[in-house]
């Protein structure tokens, strides 16, 4: 049932689209400092909606990655500092706690 909404609702965006390509097709000159061009309306739109998307995933994709290599960062030094002070560190309870589960089952089977 919600695949079937957001197939009406795609199918509804792209008539949309049509109708507003339809409704916009007059050429509208473009001043770029040295030149002028006469392009439809609609296509500038489109083209200046898709660059704007390619910019906002650049960003974010820039965003993530820089919040990834902190958060490793911060990481290896909490685990640097657990090391320092004698601590084990998650990792390391985790290695010895199957290690002593190990153990207790090695125990049962004797």
């Amino acid at each position: 049932m919600k695949r079937q909404g957001k197939v009406i609702i795609a199918i509804l965006l792209v008539i949309l689209i049509a109708v507003f390509a339809l409704m916009n097709t007059e050429p509208v000159p473009i001043h770029f400092g040295f030149t002028t061009v006469s392009w439809p309306l609609v296509l500038i739109l489109l083209v200046a909606i898709f660059l704007g998307a390619i910019l906002m995933f650049l960003f974010a994709t820039i965003s993530n990655y820089q919040t990834k290599r902190t958060i490793k960062r911060q990481a290896d030094r909490i685990q640097t500092l657990e090391t320092r002070l004698g601590r084990p560190s998650n990792d390391q309870k985790q290695v010895s706690k199957k290690d002593n589960q190990t153990e207790v089952k090695d125990d049962k089977r004797d």
